[in-house]
């Protein structure tokens, strides 16, 4: 990704990745971690606070389930 390049060029902290990440969020995903912060308040999770917890939360929204088997199918193909 090219987010991480950019984390690894500069010696991004793991603490400060989420909040550089998401401050570039537009549109729909700036929504969904809108509503995804409100509803952990809410609820008295744990908010997102590393790299790969928000990756994970992305790829859980974004990405259909599907697709990892597709992956790996075009994988075995190869």
């Amino acid at each position: 990704m090219k987010i991480e390049q950019l984390f690894a060029c500069h010696h991004t902290s793991e603490e400060r990745k989420v909040p550089l990440a998401t401050l570039s969020f537009q549109g729909y995903a700036l929504y969904w971690w809108t509503s995804l912060v409100m509803e952990r308040m809410i609820h008295r999770d744990l908010l997102v606070k590393y790299w790969n917890d928000l990756k994970s939360a992305l790829r859980k929204r974004h990405i259909p389930s599907y697709y990892e088997i597709e992956l790996m199918d075009k994988l075995q193909r190869l």
